[in-house]
């Protein structure tokens, strides 16, 4: 049942391991990739209150020099305080070049220790074990690390890619429904990038995948991660065709600062995504029958009444202040069909603001 997927680049290739409880070939993983024998394992302290025994149980210490640094959770984490921590103490357990970094956890996790992983001694290998849906379907693959500053997200970071990627639908058992909620966002937006048949699939299949049916979840996962690892594959450094990604993105992170991230990133996603119709269908680039179709499914999934106390105003400043913008305009991904993204496309105050109303009203 286990999949793989490559992520295909001119250097640096990597697998990306997709089954159910292949948590158990780790060790052998790490041999085979050659995998230097000082490890960090970066771990969630949820997870590794949960799996701790398996995390453990499964890295041979007699092969490997283990250390384990436990991350709070929550997108707090994601700063110079815990990163200056994690220096400090590789440096105080002597950790040097040869050495590489386990992250297991969500986004966060991945994202701050990939972040280590590219900077401490101008890099070290790193592995990623994602333990949610929405970082087994995004932030795991692609190689973005980084960390929030001055309140703004992921403002300082490195693309830094890892040797691979280990995706073990056992660890989504014990997440939350907020949680599944959350990775749907994303595998939304991929549906959106793809073709009409896997937009059909998840309109059937949502259900399956909140009752964590294993064959599901290894499809959409896989589907998911190679839709985003043929996009890497051919622009890493996101200098062009890598934009499609952010459908959604210039709303749901505006939306997350605006509420101080007490909002889960793929809600702040699938918000994002039906403003980013709304505003397509508003300048005429989604024509009416075709916008019908295309809100219907992320209006499936209930989003949190907190994004009805966004201040609207202080929205438009936050996504000036996007790092995706150019010469202080706001810059969307929008949509014309499934599979037709337009990349860089301005809009006006007024349309924005509006396509936000009509957003919070859909969801009402």
């Amino acid at each position: 049942m286990a999949k793989k997927v490559i992520v295909d680049l001119k250097e640096n290739s990597y697998p990306i391991l997709i089954g159910k409880s292949i948590v158990s070939n780790l060790n052998e993983l790490l041999k085979k990739y050659k995998i230097n024998k000082h490890l960090l394992v970066i771990v969630d302290e949820k997870v590794e209150k949960i799996y701790s025994n398996i995390i453990r149980s499964e890295i041979n210490s007699n092969y490997f020099k283990v250390n384990y640094y436990t991350l709070k959770s929550g997108e707090e984490s994601k700063s110079y305080i815990e990163l200056n921590k994690i220096y400090a103490y590789m440096i105080n357990n002597n950790f040097g070049r040869d050495s590489a970094i386990i992250a297991i956890g969500g986004g966060v996790t991945g994202d701050l220790a990939g972040y280590v992983a590219a900077t401490f001694m101008r890099g070290i290998q790193l592995i990623h074990i994602p333990t949610t849906l929405l970082a087994a379907v995004d932030s795991s693959i692609g190689g973005k690390t980084g960390i929030n500053f001055e309140k703004k997200k992921n403002m300082i970071g490195a693309f830094y890619q890892p040797k691979f990627v280990l995706i073990d639908t056992d660890f989504l058992k014990s997440l939350p429904h907020s949680e599944l909620k959350s990775g749907l966002g994303e595998i939304i937006k991929y549906a959106y990038l793809t073709e009409p048949k896997f937009f059909s699939f998840l309109e059937k299949n949502l259900e399956n995948i909140y009752e964590l049916n294993d064959k599901i979840l290894i499809d959409v996962i896989a589907i998911s991660a190679s839709v985003k690892a043929a996009v890497v594959s051919q622009d890493e450094k996101e200098s062009g065709l890598r934009k499609i990604l952010n459908l959604g993105h210039t709303f749901a992170h505006a939306f997350e600062t605006n509420l101080n991230f007490n909002i889960k990133h793929g809600e702040a996603v699938t918000a994002g995504i039906i403003c980013a119709l709304i505003l397509s269908n508003k300048i005429g680039l989604l024509k009416n029958s075709k916008f019908d179709k295309l809100i219907n499914l992320p209006l499936k999934i209930k989003l949190s009444n907190k994004l009805k106390e966004m201040n609207k105003e202080v929205l438009i400043d936050i996504m000036l202040h996007d790092k995706k913008n150019r010469n202080e305009k706001i810059k969307f991904v929008l949509i014309s069909d499934i599979g037709k993204i337009l990349v860089d496309v301005e809009a006006g105050k007024s349309e924005i603001i509006s396509s936000i109303n009509v957003m919070l009203d859909l969801i009402s």
